[in-house]
């Protein structure tokens, strides 16, 4: 007996979630028709001075984290289960440059009627990450 198989539209999901993925996090699936399962990791990178403005920075990385949780909540229409956050310490790269990782792991399942809600809220919340990664924390969640 062969797997039962998702609709084209979670099948278009599962690749659009996996290209993410590729770039800012990690995804785990699985089908259970007539859903799709979702578990993805999005990581969230800023880069600092030193570690003691790392450090300064947890607070407005941790609330940057708590909003894009119910811009995820609110753009899924609830599709999307509250996201786990977790704010590393900062780190150093090999180059000795310092940053800070946030990581929102969330879980989903997706039907075909929810499927546009969820990736809409996700592509958001994928740009938003690119932003910090690129601009840094903006003065909106200064805190």
């Amino acid at each position: 007996m062969s797997p039962a198989q998702a609709s084209p539209k979670l099948q278009a999901l599962l690749k659009d979630f996996q290209q993410i993925a590729s770039m800012s996090g990690y995804l785990n699936h699985a089908f259970d028709p007539p859903q799709l399962r979702l578990f993805f990791t999005l990581y969230g990178r800023v880069m600092v001075a030193s570690p003691v403005e790392g450090l300064a920075l947890t607070p407005r990385l941790q609330a940057w984290c708590e909003r894009l949780s119910v811009d995820l909540r609110e753009g899924s229409s609830s599709a999307i289960m509250p996201p786990q956050i977790q704010v590393s310490t900062p780190q150093t790269l090999p180059d000795g440059r310092d940053y800070l990782v946030a990581t929102l792991t969330f879980n989903t399942k997706v039907t075909d009627t929810s499927y546009l809600r969820v990736r809409t809220a996700v592509l958001a919340a994928y740009q938003e990450a690119v932003k910090m990664r690129e601009a840094g924390l903006g003065a909106d969640l200064a805190g």
